[in-house]
C-alpha cells in the first residue's frame, strides 16, 4: 500500500470523522477520489453561496423620475381649460361639476355642454367605439369631467367647433382652436 494511503487507512477503519460514521470507502483510490471532489467542490458552492445571496456585484439601479408636462404643454393644456370653460359658460351659464341636473331646450339638451343623447352617443362611439344607451348618454353628459373630456376631442382632435353655433361665432372657437391647435 502507498504511504499516503497508510496515512488515512485508520480514518478507513474506525470511521471518519467520527465514530459510527463511515463514507463508505473501502479503498485508497475511492480516498483520493472523494478528496478531489471534495477540494474541487467547495470552491464551486462557495462562489454559488456568493452569488445566490448577494456578494457579487449587482448594476448600478438607477430610480426613474416620472416626468410631468412642459411649460409649452401646460400652456397648451391651460389654454384648451379656457375655451371648454367660456363654452361652458356660453351654453349653460356656468363651468365645472354641479350638483343639480342641467337641461336645456325643454329637456332635449343636457349639461354644461347642452348634448343631445344622440349627439354625444354618436361622438362617444366615433371616440372610442363605446356604445351608450340614451340614459347612459344623459348621465355622462351631466358628468363635467366626461363631458368636457368629450368636447375637448371633438374641438381640439376633430375640429368641430359647428356642433354649438350660436356659441362658436360669440366666442370665435373655430379661431381659438386652430390658434392652440397651431402652439
Amino acid at each position: 500500500m502507498p504511504r499516503s494511503c497508510l496515512r488515512h487507512r485508520k480514518f478507513l477503519l474506525r470511521g471518519w470523522p467520527s465514530p459510527g460514521f463511515t463514507l463508505g470507502i473501502k479503498s485508497c483510490e475511492q480516498w483520493r477520489v472523494v478528496n478531489i471532489h471534495r477540494t474541487a467542490t467547495l470552491p464551486l458552492m462557495l462562489a454559488a453561496l456568493c452569488v445566490g445571496s448577494g456578494c457579487a456585484q449587482k448594476p448600478v439601479e438607477t430610480a426613474v423620475v416620472p416626468q410631468g408636462p412642459t411649460e409649452h404643454e401646460a400652456f397648451v393644456r391651460a389654454r384648451k381649460n379656457e375655451v371648454l370653460q367660456s363654452l361652458a359658460i356660453c351654453e349653460s351659464g356656468s363651468w365645472g361639476p354641479h350638483s343639480n341636473r342641467i337641461t336645456g331646450g325643454r329637456g332635449t339638451y343636457h349639461g354644461r355642454f347642452q348634448y343631445t343623447p344622440r349627439t354625444y352617443i354618436t361622438m362617444q362611439q366615433r371616440r372610442d367605439g363605446t356604445v351608450l344607451t340614451t340614459q347612459e348618454a344623459i348621465e355622462a353628459a351631466q358628468d363635467y369631467e366626461k363631458a368636457a373630456s368629450l368636447t375637448e376631442w371633438v374641438m381640439f382632435e376633430q375640429g368641430e367647433t359647428w356642433h354649438w353655433p350660436l356659441c362658436n361665432r360669440k366666442l370665435g372657437l373655430t379661431a381659438k382652436v386652430k390658434e392652440i391647435n397651431a402652439l
